[in-house]
């Protein structure tokens, strides 16, 4: 059983967390993950009605690049921001992972995944969504989902 007590403190500048616990849990790891890699949050402009609204990192699902812009898709909005790729991986935390030439995935959204024949792979996120890993970059994502989940 986890027990989580939280306590604000103003006079801090930064916020601190702290782990009490057994063992680093699959949970815990990705809890401190997240954690460290949450970086602030950024402005993109919403596919339906133009407007800018603040996004955190943490919410992202996947971010395609297509038309020379990032579309940006969480669990229940598309977004867009008119970058490049790579500046927006440059930015983004270590856990949305590029699995090919234009698509980058939340490592924490992967449901599934299956080999495919000709070595690509074929991830499920939680949303549903299927995202095909191009062979260069499979072991690359093999790699780091051993980093996020612990693993040796």
């Amino acid at each position: 059983m986890i027990k989580i007590r939280i306590s604000k403190n103003d006079s801090d500048k930064d916020d601190l967390v702290f782990f009490k616990v057994k063992r680093i849990t699959h949970s815990i790891k990705q809890a401190i993950d997240i954690l460290k890699n949450t970086k602030e949050g950024f402005f993109a402009s919403t596919v339906d009605s133009n407007r800018e609204e603040k996004l955190e990192y943490e919410n992202i699902v996947y971010v395609e690049y297509l038309n020379r812009q990032v579309f940006i898709y969480t669990s229940t909005k598309v977004y867009y921001n008119r970058t490049s790729l790579s500046q927006f991986k440059k930015q983004a935390p270590n856990y949305l992972a590029q699995i090919s030439k234009s698509v980058l995935i939340n490592l924490y959204t992967i449901k599934g995944f299956q080999t495919k024949l000709n070595g690509n792979l074929l991830v499920t996120l939680n949303t549903g969504e299927k995202q095909i890993v191009s062979r260069k970059f499979v072991a690359p994502l093999r790699r780091q989902l051993k980093l996020v989940s612990g693993a040796s």
